[in-house]
């Protein structure tokens, strides 16, 4: 629990090489103590070659540093600031919202986001390694001590090649999270098995406003959508994977 805390702050600070903040902290963990989403058990999503990607990422810092790591000092944790992401493959970034004027910080209790996007362009199991630089109050100062954290992987399929898209690959569990929303939600979905998913969100005459590809992976998965100038009422979404479907409502709230 410790490194994904830490390591997913890294992550995400990562994200804010980017002047414009990237992403929207899911509120779903807004009442959470301290933690990662996703962590790496449930890891990130599986992606393909030349299909755009995207992964959400959730966090929040602990207060103590023993939450961190509980060989650590019962120090207090000042920030924390990602430095940079090795082992992402071609064709994919990272981007982060700073919680502070300075790139990539960000502060204990405080819900914060990254998120990794882009179109992979080479195949394999890509390990990723964070390096993230911990400021912990000692004596009225912030002392920076630097750590390095794995343990998350992204797993890129050069086809169709052991990702089940065709047939039935166990859609269920779809919806939207949070539904009314304002700005922006996660249209969330279940599969027992690896497969393309398409995504689309039309207005009530039909037509389509928003559309997207991707890979799920088994079990639950999560694609941000952005209402952006879409005016307050009511819109369609539909979870396409294999020969499964699921259309459902979303209401934007201004």
């Amino acid at each position: 629990m410790q490194i994904r805390t830490l390591f997913s702050i890294a992550f995400v600070c990562s994200s804010m090489l980017v002047m414009a903040q990237p992403c929207t902290p899911n509120p779903l963990y807004a009442d959470s103590v301290f933690g990662v989403w996703p962590d790496t058990t449930e890891n990130f999503m599986p992606a393909m070659i030349n299909l755009p990607y995207v992964q959400d990422l959730n966090l929040i810092i602990p207060v103590s540093a023993q939450d961190i790591n509980i060989t650590f000092p019962a120090v207090d944790i000042d920030s924390v600031v990602f430095n940079g992401i090795t082992g992402l493959p071609a064709g994919l970034s990272v981007a982060c919202a700073s919680q502070t004027p300075a790139p990539c910080t960000y502060l204990p209790t405080v819900l914060g986001c990254g998120v990794i996007t882009g179109t992979p362009t080479e195949a394999g199991t890509f390990p990723l390694a964070l390096d993230v630089t911990g400021y912990f109050t000692l004596f009225g100062t912030a002392v920076p001590y630097p750590l390095t954290f794995g343990g998350y992987r992204i797993v890129v399929a050069e086809d169709n090649t052991g990702i089940h898209g065709i047939g039935s690959t166990g859609l269920s569990g779809v919806k939207s999270v949070p539904n009314p929303f304002t700005t922006r939600t996660n249209l969330e979905f279940s599969l027992q098995r690896g497969g393309e998913v398409k995504l689309h969100v039309y207005n009530l005459l039909g037509e389509q406003l928003w559309s997207q590809r991707t890979v799920g992976k088994a079990g639950m998965n999560k694609i941000p959508f952005e209402a952006g100038e879409l005016q307050e009422g009511v819109y369609l979404f539909k979870v396409e994977s294999g020969t499964e479907s699921f259309t459902g409502r979303l209401m934007v709230s201004r």
